[in-house]
């Protein structure tokens, strides 16, 4: 049977997953990891070419355990928002690649967020105004590296690079253009007005294009790809993770936690929030994905984990936490340890425990760690609802992999939970997209077999009593350390 390549770009890893183009049924699949490097406080950055490599190595990797299973029809794109590198005319990189936990630009985002600019760019681009956004990168590349601003020949992502690099093009879908802050959501096309303010001209980026556009692979390409193999742009990982999940209808919504976490709903028409809590991004043509971003998922468990738990089992830990009961016995956990976006949008805010007593064991911590990264994007959820009502919650990322943790976030919400059968969704949504791009199927609708639910899981409505008390208590507190400027 033909079948399709995903390949997801992450923050931490790269994923290739072939899908039979009918069934949906996973044939293979490999991932590869790479660093992050913090060169100086506040700094996040990877090297564009290891993650270049990673790629190819897993788009290698699958095409060879496929090569028995029939015709490769495309391979589609799904990757990381808000990263932003600087390339000569070469296309060679002038500095590694700026990643979206990079705080370095926040005090210029501080600035341009409570400008009369800084809302004009918002409502344009529907990107918050944060250090995360590559217009803020920009700005702070063009205040202190005035020499590689000046030098670079464009300014791309990470999906760009790897394009460019096996086909020799600079292209840009609208998904991931649309987490620039410089692109113009309701007009597809570069903003002139914030272009204007940054004194660039579009030829410094990448041409902007559909999500179902196709370009074609280059002979002797550095993956060992087929001459002419069909590449799809496809789209950024979290509006994919929305599509390959089954959040795509009204009263539905995604929950990613991974390394970061976000909330979404999918919305027919582009939306700005009077108060800049959400972001607007684009699926496609029709179709926008409108929520909020969090710093912190379950690299804060992972920290947990090091710290308090070294060398132990991840699972042992979520089954103890599990034991204590909802709300830990008193014991609140603010998660922002590498600052936050969604819904405080505070580069400097920290986190820290409240409610500690001398009864709290470890079991304790691990309890109040898991539900205080809930707490933070319950707080986004009830934005969101405010928008649209929500019945059902579709849940993906690597947290899914816990039933402890999912069930946790299904009585904090108070809605249904959905897992669907893999968690690799952005991988789902770029072949589902690439399908439709290869007109092998019209509509979305069409491919139900890629979204398949394989656990549901249904609020306590006890526990989410406890929670909802809890949840304000922890709003509280999070407005106040922002206030105090803790």
């Amino acid at each position: 049977m033909p079948y399709i390549i995903g390949c997801d770009i992450g923050t931490t890893n790269a994923k290739s997953v072939a899908f039979d183009s009918v069934s949906g049924q996973i044939l293979a699949a490999h991932s590869e990891s790479y660093d992050m490097q913090h060169p100086h406080p506040d700094w996040s950055e990877e090297d564009p070419d290891q993650i270049f490599e990673a790629a190819c190595k897993t788009l290698l990797d699958v095409t060879n355990a496929c090569k028995d299973k029939g015709e490769l029809l495309g391979i589609s794109f799904s990757a990381a928002m808000h990263g932003v590198m600087a390339v000569d005319q070469q296309g060679k990189k002038l500095a590694d690649l700026v990643i979206w936990a990079d705080n370095r630009s926040s005090d210029i985002a501080v600035k341009l967020r409570k400008s009369a600019v800084g809302k004009k760019i918002y409502e344009n681009n529907g990107t918050p105004v944060h250090a995360m956004a590559p217009v803020c990168k920009l700005l702070w590349f063009k205040k202190y590296e005035p020499r590689i601003y000046k030098k670079a020949a464009r300014f791309l992502s990470i999906k760009e690079y790897v394009i460019f690099r096996l086909t020799g093009k600079y292209v840009v879908d609208y998904s991931i253009a649309s987490a620039t802050g410089l692109f113009n959501i309701r007009e597809l096309k570069w903003d002139e007005y914030t272009l204007q303010k940054l004194g660039l001209t579009p030829d410094k980026l990448s041409e902007a294009v559909s999500p179902y556009h196709i370009e074609k692979v280059n002979a002797k390409n550095p993956a060992g790809l087929p001459e002419g193999t069909s590449l799809i742009m496809g789209a950024s990982d979290g509006c994919l993770a929305n599509l390959g999940s089954g959040a795509i209808r009204n009263g539905t919504m995604a929950v990613t936690i991974g390394t970061s976490a976000a909330v979404r709903i999918s919305s027919a028409e582009a939306y700005s929030d009077r108060l800049m809590q959400t972001f607007c991004y684009v699926l496609d043509e029709n179709t926008f994905i409108v929520g909020g971003p969090s710093n912190n998922g379950a690299v804060i468990f992972e920290w947990l984990m090091t710290t308090f738990f070294p060398g132990e089992e991840y699972d042992a830990v979520f089954k103890e936490a599990a034991k204590i009961a909802p709300g830990a016995d008193g014991l609140l956990f603010y998660p922002y340890l590498l600052g936050e976006r969604a819904p405080l949008w505070s580069s400097t805010v920290r986190g820290g425990f409240s409610g500690l007593d001398i009864q709290h064991t470890r079991a304790h911590f691990a309890r109040a760690v898991m539900e205080g990264i809930l707490f933070n994007l319950y707080s986004i959820i009830k934005i969101l609802q405010d928008r649209q009502e929500i019945d059902t919650i579709y849940a993906n990322g690597g947290f899914a992999r816990s039933p402890e943790w999912v069930q946790m976030l299904a009585d904090v919400s108070g809605k249904k939970v959905r897992l669907n059968e893999t968690v690799e969704t952005g991988a789902v949504g770029a072949a589902m997209m690439g399908l439709r791009a290869l007109q092998v199927h019209q509509k979305f609708s069409d491919m139900q077999n890629f979204t398949t639910v394989g656990q549901e899981f249904d609020p306590d409505e006890n526990a989410h009593a406890v929670y909802k008390k809890l949840s304000a208590k922890f709003n509280k507190g999070a407005q106040a350390m922002v206030a105090q400027g803790i």
